[in-house]
Order: C-alpha cells, then structure tokens, then sequence
C-alpha cells in the first residue's frame, strides 16, 4: 500500500468518525488532533515525531469503550493505527477529567511502528476549558508493545465532533 493510500485511509476513517457522530447516539464519539509522539524500545529507528490523528470511540457501558485510532507521521512519514478496549474512571469533583486502562492490537506502516500486536495502555484526558471551548481535549498516554517491547508515548490535543 503506498503512502498516499495510507494517508488517504487516515482521512476516511476521520470523514467516517464523523459521519457516525452525526447520525448515531451520544454514546459514539468522534475526535480529529495532532500528536507529539515518542517512540523507545528494540530497533527503533526514530524517537519522536508530530503526528495527525482521527479517533473513534464507542461506550459500551459509562465506564468501557471501544476505541479505534489512526496516526500519521509528518516528519518520518508512517501510519500506524490501533483498536481496542478501555476501562474509564472519571474524577469525581471534575468530569472532564478521567484516567483510562486498555488493551489495544496496534500495528503500522514501517518497522519503527510494528509488528502489529497488543499492547496494554494508560492515558489521561482532560477538558481545560469547558465552558470556554467544549470540544477541547488535552491528553496523553502511553502503551507498551507485549511482543516488541516497544513504548509508544503521546501527548495529545483532540477536538470532538
């Protein structure tokens, strides 16, 4: 697949996230942002990198998601993407923040964003502002490659639909 048409599935899975923001229930989410990423492990051939990104996510139940996201780095020029589970817990005192564990399959485009595999994650979310600016979130995590041993890192910035 060359890059462009990675690219170019990037983009349709953004367009349908938020297609099915529009039509479905409250409990199917729609984000599009940018990343900083930072990757360290076994044969990693480059360390950090900006990437795009478009996410959808699905409640299950208040408290577990499916999630789905697709990457794009600008500068080493890749697409990675993974799919999962995430069990949610949201502070008490302020509900636009919450914490998340997960397991996601992760996979991508060149040997510094594989094999694919499952990789357990940890991340936090927040909206700094919402009142001010509703649909922004702040955010960032972190996974850990169960057979590459490789820890993918992110700090995000998401707007949602």
């Amino acid at each position: 697949m060359t890059r462009f048409a990675l690219a170019a599935l990037v983009a349709l899975v953004g367009l349908l996230g938020c297609s099915l923001s529009a039509v479905a229930s409250p409990a199917v989410k729609a984000y599009v942002g940018a990343n900083g990423v930072w990757l360290d492990g076994p044969a990693t051939d480059f360390t950090k990198d900006v990437e795009g990104a478009a996410s959808l996510s699905a409640s299950l139940s208040p408290h577990i998601s499916a999630v789905a996201h697709g990457f794009y780095g600008f500068t080493q020029k890749y697409v990675r993407y993974d799919a999962g589970a995430r069990v949610t817990a949201t502070d008490v005192d302020n509900k636009d923040f919450n914490i998340y564990l997960g397991i996601l399959y992760r996979g991508g485009s060149t040997d510094a964003v594989r094999p694919n595999e499952w990789a357990p994650d940890a991340g936090v979310g927040w909206r700094p502002n919402p009142k001010g600016w509703p649909h922004i979130i702040v955010g960032a995590d972190a996974g850990y490659g169960l057979d590459s041993k490789k820890v993918v890192t992110t700090a995000a910035l998401r707007y949602q639909f």
